[in-house]
């Protein structure tokens, strides 16, 4: 079936010209415009004012802008076509004190002898909207560069830790190979053979004898109990060492672990301390522990909750270090009632205004010199998937601050 045809006369294709959605001037060879639509002068109008060139001849203002258009178009060899096809053209506009950047593709149609068509059409959202997708596809780049460095190091840092843990192990073993059996049986012996000792050597270097080997016993038990204690608190730092390198791979690699296992948070915050107490003591800070015994199991990711832990205090050492007062306190509370486990890391560091709360957990956002300003967002985020909350708040500059985590007691 073939559609009705209806001819349109010169006013209805003024019309649709006027009301098309791109720019379009009508020109003769010479550029004088013949006609202008609503885009076009929106668009071109001010290219006139600012080059203050008469908004007669299209030619005259695109050779103030990209010259050689003029021969372009008076060399073109046919009678009609193309003869320019999306031509980008960036233009800078002053307009009441304000520079404005626009972007533009322009063509040249040749219709005939004495008729050209000139279409604008204005790209500067598209072309803002692709700048700024090549400056967060470099961002990312640069991300990537980030995190695969940091994946090496956390390896190499990984593979000291297995080598750390091995010494470790080996000296364990050590020292179970002691000499303390010896020193027990040579005990042995002089008891046995003491009427002998006493008729060879006089009663008195003999018992001077038996108490020399005695307190080289002691020593060596004392020295073997001692030493035997440093290495098992070095083996449980190297595994928690370990445990925070997985975490940290898990973020680098933005594959978190789903595992849930019951926790006693009391274990964790002594996990942490034990990890920090080194430099807790060289700082000279006073530590007020108070955590219970009786606190009931959470249901959580107990590796997490350690390295959120050694953040948060960790973060509280640099602002007390930063802090030029006369005594440092650091306060570590947990408390526990029938729904939710609560910790309180109260310290006397430098503070900040009340109104910057927020602003910590905003990734980027740090007050160090060297911060990466990913510490506390990342903390909130894992107590966030445990259902708990992390906030932080201080008086003000100067007067400490304090950080409140709160997590739910999971039922059955």
């Amino acid at each position: 079936m073939k559609t009705p045809q209806t001819k349109l006369n010169d006013q209805d294709l003024l019309s649709i010209l006027d009301q098309a959605a791109i720019g379009l001037i009508v020109a003769n060879q010479a550029g004088d415009i013949r006609h202008m639509n609503q885009m076009a002068e929106k668009m071109v109008l001010p290219l006139f004012l600012q080059t203050n060139t008469p908004p007669t001849n299209i030619v005259a203002l695109l050779e103030m802008i990209a010259p050689g258009i003029a021969n372009t178009i008076n060399e073109y060899p046919e009678d009609s076509g193309f003869i320019l096809t999306q031509q980008k053209q960036t233009v800078e506009i002053q307009h009441e004190g304000q520079l404005i950047v626009r972007h533009f593709f322009y063509s040249i149609n040749k219709v005939s002898e004495h008729s050209f068509v000139y279409s604008f059409d204005d790209i500067t959202n598209y072309h803002v909207a692709q700048e700024e997708l090549a400056r967060l596809n470099q961002e990312m780049a640069i991300d990537r560069s980030k995190f695969e460095m940091a994946a090496g190091v956390l390896h190499d840092i990984g593979n000291a830790v297995v080598g750390i843990g091995s010494h470790l192990t080996k000296a364990r073993r050590s020292l179970e190979e002691n000499d303390l059996q010896t020193l027990d049986k040579l005990l042995k012996f002089f008891e046995m053979k003491r009427e002998a000792l006493d008729a060879a050597l006089g009663s008195d270097k003999s018992a001077a004898l038996v108490k020399l080997v005695q307190g080289l016993k002691e020593n060596q038990q004392e020295f073997q109990d001692r030493l035997s204690t440093n290495v098992k608190e070095q083996m449980g730092i190297t595994s928690h060492i370990s445990d925070i390198l997985n975490i940290q791979r898990q973020y680098v690699s933005n594959s978190e672990s789903a595992k849930r296992d019951p926790v006693d948070l009391k274990t964790v915050l002594y996990d942490a301390l034990s990890i920090l107490m080194a430099s807790i003591e060289k700082r000279g800070i006073t530590l007020d522990a108070k955590i219970p015994d009786d606190c009931p199991k959470m249901v959580g990711d107990r590796t997490k909750l350690i390295q959120v832990f050694i953040n948060l205090i960790k973060n509280a050492l640099d602002a007390i270090d930063e802090n030029q007062a006369s005594e440092h306190h650091l306060k570590i509370h947990l408390n526990c009632n029938e729904e939710t486990v609560d910790v309180e890391i109260t310290d006397s560091g430098i503070g900040f205004p009340t109104e910057d709360a927020e602003k910590f957990f905003k990734r980027g956002f740090s007050t160090k010199d060297q911060g990466s300003g990913i510490g506390l967002a990342n903390s909130r985020s894992v107590i966030e998937s445990h259902s708990g909350t992390l906030n932080i708040s201080s008086p003000g500059p100067g007067k400490g601050a304090t950080v409140l985590v709160s997590i739910p007691l999971k039922k059955d």
